[in-house]
């Protein structure tokens, strides 16, 4: 259900989002057990406990754990099982090892407003975990969700020299993926919108929203499908004033 980029190297292992304590001990331990290398960076995806949890394993065997900078508060407010950041950034990190090169970037909020997407360039590899999907519908009812840093991201994501994306779950994507959810995410937002402006009642317009073919055909679409109207219908109806 959950996964994040490993890199391996002469000199330790960066790990992406260890997903729980329990994975992470597993992890670490395969990590020793084929590579004979310790973990030496952690990077936070963004501070969403799914994804996140765990890191304190690694942190305690001396990794450095790695966030964009909002990521902290909800870690301690919201008391994640995980590591509180070691190293915080707002916009641009990299990190170096063994020779390879890994940038960290924020975009702008999207799925959280800490979330950090993981560049390999030498491996023309992406992790963009959440905001990206692999035929998939994005989660339930858009929780922790910003539209236009959405659609934003998804732009930066199209002009990268990258072959593989990540995303956090399932399988891996590609940028052809990305093009068709944009589409499916600005879709969804204009017919919702013109439903709300045309009067609509909530329960009138989350029967009236149109889905392709190909996303009929995406991973979880029908247990998704309406959350996702709702969630995308709280955006609409939070971001519009209308005549009052």
């Amino acid at each position: 259900m959950h996964s994040g980029f490993v890199l391996i190297t002469g000199e330790g292992a960066l790990v992406i989002d260890p997903a729980m304590t329990c994975t992470a001990g597993w992890l670490r331990d395969e990590i020793r057990k084929r590579f004979n290398v310790s973990v030496k960076y952690v990077v936070l995806t963004h501070a969403h406990a799914d994804h996140i949890s765990g890191a304190q394993v690694f942190q305690k065997d001396g990794a450095v754990v790695v966030a964009n900078e909002r990521a902290v508060e909800p870690i301690i407010g919201e008391k994640i099982p995980t590591a509180v950041p070691d190293r915080v950034f707002d916009e641009d990190m990299k990190i170096e090892l063994g020779g390879e090169t890994v940038l960290l970037h924020r975009v702008a909020p999207s799925h959280s407003d800490s979330m950090t997407m993981v560049l390999f360039p030498k491996y023309k590899a992406l992790q963009c975990t959440d905001v990206c999907e692999s035929k998939t519908m994005p989660y339930n009812d858009f929780l922790d969700f910003y539209y236009d840093g959405w659609i934003e991201t998804l732009d930066w994501v199209a002009k990268q020299d990258v072959d593989v994306i990540d995303i956090g779950h399932y399988t891996p994507a590609s940028k052809a993926d990305e093009a068709v959810l944009r589409i499916y995410m600005v879709d969804l937002h204009q017919q919702i919108l013109d439903l709300v402006r045309a009067g609509q009642s909530w329960d009138q317009l989350y029967r009236n929203v149109k889905f392709s073919p190909e996303v009929q055909g995406w991973t979880a679409f029908s247990s998704t499908k309406t959350l996702n109207i709702l969630g995308m219908y709280r955006w609409v109806s939070n971001h519009r004033r209308g005549e009052w």
